[in-house]
């Protein structure tokens, strides 16, 4: 072979070389993109509320067909990504002075929950409650009027006014005693609530037919949905005296937030959900997960039609009623200051009167 053939051939084969790399970058490209990207979102609610979130994150993935999300419930992604490594993105409570990447939903405050098959309507103050639960009670027709769970959280909406005064302020011990005379008289009084009931006891008592009301979280709806259909109600907690502003739940606002350090396919991804959840989800958010959004009306189906049923109705306004947004340091402290009297006060060692004093000397002790 002369070299004039040799270069040739040494260059045709260059060539070929040069084009097979190139078209196995292209496949191996091709082949990434055809793999898509794989996201983890963490959230801290409970163990059935994945199955929503996808619901709500389900037109927008059916539109980004490389794009899949897998939710996990990780309960201390509550502390943020620190106590969820390596997800993508976490959806969590953050407190009122933080900003999440997409703010979401309001979350964790008491209703009432009734039987509709024993209540005709929800009674706007707790008088009135008490007159009707004392009227079935008085029939045999349930064993208690009111189910009041006992863990101390579930007790704040009673003494919100103290811990967070609203305006017009009461005085702080007139207002403590009210609560304390109320619940006074469901447990020991009239024996229209049961002792020692925690919100597993009070949910349950309720989808038994054993009381007509039941203070619970609102995290709680769906189940109850599922176990009462038609028959659940849902409305705002009553007022102490008839005529008086509704007592105010505590809640908390919850929102998904990214990872501060992801590859770059992996953040785009990220970011397209982040868009999607501040923007088209919020419409999207009461339908999916039963919550209500923080932006604007909750929406209605998808497509924007604003169909709800009178059960969703019902529940929007429920979960529209007033309430307190504080931190969570606010809160385990207003618990701390409340335990130990209640205690005392549930044991039947203190009326309403001491109850109330010893609540509002912690509380300014606290705050001095």
């Amino acid at each position: 072979m002369t070299k004039r053939k040799r270069v040739v051939a040494a260059a045709a084969v260059v060539g070929i070389v040069s084009l097979a790399l190139s078209l196995a970058y292209v496949v191996l490209r091709r082949a990434e993109v055809d793999r898509g990207v794989d996201l983890e979102l963490a959230q801290s609610v409970s163990a059935d509320f994945g199955a929503r979130v996808e619901e709500l994150l389900k037109p927008y993935l059916e539109r980004q067909p490389g794009v899949r999300v897998r939710v996990t419930y990780r309960p201390r992604a509550e502390e943020g990504f620190a106590s969820a490594r390596g997800a993508h993105l976490v959806l969590r409570p953050f407190e009122p002075a933080e900003a999440g990447d997409a703010p979401l939903f309001a979350a964790d405050h008491a209703v009432l929950a009734y039987d509709r098959s024993r209540v005709a309507e929800p009674p706007a103050s707790f008088p009135d409650l008490m007159a009707q639960a004392l009227a079935m009670k008085a029939k045999g027709e349930v064993a208690y009027g009111l189910a009041l769970p006992e863990e101390v959280y579930h007790l704040l909406p009673f003494f919100s006014d103290v811990f967070w005064p609203a305006a017009p302020s009461r005085e702080a011990k007139t207002t403590a005693q009210d609560a304390f005379a109320l619940l006074g008289d469901l447990r020991f009084t009239y024996g229209l609530s049961p002792h020692a009931c925690a919100s597993d006891c009070a949910a349950r008592l309720l989808v038994e037919g054993q009381v007509p009301f039941a203070v619970l979280g609102e995290w709680r709806i769906p189940g109850l949905r599922r176990e009462l259909g038609e028959r659940l109600g849902v409305a705002p907690l009553p007022s102490l005296a008839r005529g008086g502003p509704p007592l105010r739940g505590v809640r908390r606002t919850y929102g998904v937030q990214r990872a501060p350090a992801l590859e770059d396919r992996e953040a785009s991804a990220a970011d397209g959900i982040i868009a999607y959840l501040r923007g088209e989800g919020q419409g999207r958010i009461f339908a999916a997960l039963g919550k209500l959004p923080l932006s604007g009306s909750p929406g209605g189906t998808e497509g924007g039609a604003d169909v709800r049923t009178p059960e969703q109705v019902e529940q929007e306004s429920a979960l529209r009623a007033p309430a307190v947004s504080v931190d969570r340091a606010s809160v385990r402290a207003a618990e701390a200051a409340l335990a130990p009297v209640w205690v005392e006060f549930a044991d039947g060692r203190i009326g309403a009167e001491g109850a109330a004093r010893a609540l509002v000397e912690t509380v300014l002790a606290v705050n001095h």
